[in-house]
């Protein structure tokens, strides 16, 4: 989080510095983008966590399944 918001930091005062056509407007907008700042990457970090279901189900698929060959030693036919 500390890592995002210096970044953030960093792009406004160069958004800043560069466009000074904009100034006013990126005054106005950063703060409400340092707000959003939270619930954004805590919805990317929920989003980029694996479910329990499907480790779940992962899990099932993979007991029921009986392998085709042994696994270890020579087959014996």
């Amino acid at each position: 989080m500390m890592k995002t918001s210096l970044g953030l930091g960093v792009v406004i005062a160069v958004a800043y510095a560069t466009l000074p056509v904009a100034r006013e407007w990126i005054a106005v907008s950063a703060p409400f983008l340092f707000f959003l700042m939270c619930p954004l990457m805590m919805a990317f970090m929920m989003k980029a966590m694996p479910s329990c279901e499907k480790e779940l189900s992962v899990e099932k698929d993979k007991t029921y399944k009986t392998p085709s060959k042994p696994l270890y030693g020579p087959s014996r036919h």
